[in-house]
């Protein structure tokens, strides 16, 4: 169970959701828990740092 956990939290926070709303969805009382749970894969904060940058209008 405990992999579907981790699994799922990955997923959903890999596919943008936020940290608090992926912690709403499993029930965690903490967000340090929700964090433990998931794992970002490596694409997933360079597109966050392309958002990030596209919306300051840093993008070339």
């Amino acid at each position: 169970m405990r992999d579907l956990r981790h699994s799922a939290a990955s997923n959903m926070v890999n596919s943008g959701l936020d940290l608090f709303a992926v912690g709403k969805v499993l029930g965690h009382a903490s967000y340090q828990s929700t964090q433990r749970y998931s794992r970002l894969t490596n694409d997933t904060p360079l597109a966050a740092a392309e958002a990030g940058a596209a919306n300051a209008g840093w993008s070339n």
